[in-house]
């Protein structure tokens, strides 16, 4: 996909190459329509420039670059969507709230590729420890994915604070079988870039979850997922974030279905005891995790 490709060249490429990274990577809906002579018009470059760029990510040319993007603006057209009627109310504004979220959420399933889930989820699964960096808002959804790994799998899993003394305490040990996740709404120069680029020295994998493919974030991590954070209040919004990182716990679960046995089966020992000490009835072994 281009925008992963465009992720990892961005921190290299020169300053008009950059403008026009951004512009593919943000405004790609104008983009698929474009050719290459109109966006060297757009965005003040040398034509000649476009055409270096395309190759510098791997194309023949513009033209190739250009039919990808469109491929993918074609698969979001698909999505049916209906506005909701924009009014100045407390209605009217919950709605669009909410249609904005649909939207990120929309977005985020056409920027998966099959092969990244997988191997996220395959260097996860077989890392020795996974240390979880997040900040600001992003704290809170990656917290939780934190706490499912380690209490309902059994998986190592750590929440790592950003703040730098911190953040190198919690790392001392890194070593090449860990894993480092990167989880940021940020779109600006933050720590969690800075500590991946740490991980990445002491050569651990590391995985960036962020909201572009030309966040520092993701020109960093080795694989990236994106997760748009756009609002109607211009306040970073989680959900499409909170999904994507609740989407792959419960793929992690399935893989790890004999934790999850064994984590059912003890919740049911556990919670039937407590039960017939109350005199109550006993939960049947499939309703067992609706209860909690």
């Amino acid at each position: 996909m281009f925008q992963e490709k465009i992720a990892q060249h961005y921190a290299r490429l020169g300053r008009n190459q950059k403008k026009i990274a951004d512009f593919l990577t943000q405004e790609y809906h104008e983009a698929a329509f474009i050719n290459a002579f109109a966006l060297s018009q757009r965005l003040e470059v040398d034509p000649a420039t476009v055409t270096r760029f395309a190759q510098r990510l791997g194309y023949a040319g513009y033209p190739e670059l250009l039919r990808e993007i469109q491929t993918m603006v074609k698969k979001e057209l698909r999505v049916a969507y209906n506005p909701p009627v924009e009014t100045a109310d407390e209605q009217g504004l919950f709605m669009q709230a909410l249609a904005q979220e649909r939207e990120n959420l929309e977005r985020a399933m056409t920027h998966v590729r099959g092969e990244t889930v997988t191997a996220v989820v395959s260097v996860v699964r077989a890392a020795s420890n996974v240390y979880v960096v997040a900040q600001g808002l992003a704290k809170g959804p990656a917290g939780i994915f934190v706490s499912h790994l380690r209490s309902l799998l059994g998986i190592p899993a750590q929440l790592v604070a950003t703040e730098q003394l911190g953040a190198l305490m919690s790392l001392s040990t890194l070593t090449e079988q860990d894993v480092v996740v990167g989880v940021s709404l940020s779109a600006l120069h933050d720590d969690t870039a800075l500590i991946l680029r740490l991980a990445r020295s002491r050569g651990a994998k590391t995985i960036g979850l962020t909201t572009s493919h030309t966040s520092p974030t993701a020109s960093t991590a080795d694989l990236i997922m994106v997760c748009p954070g756009e609002s109607t209040t211009g306040i970073p919004s989680v959900a499409s974030l909170t999904a994507t990182l609740t989407a792959l716990f419960q793929v992690i679960a399935l893989q790890e279905s004999e934790k999850l046995s064994r984590l059912e089966q003890g919740l049911q020992k556990n919670l039937n005891w407590l039960l017939e000490d109350k005199g109550e009835k006993r939960v049947q072994e499939v309703e067992i995790l609706r209860q909690f």
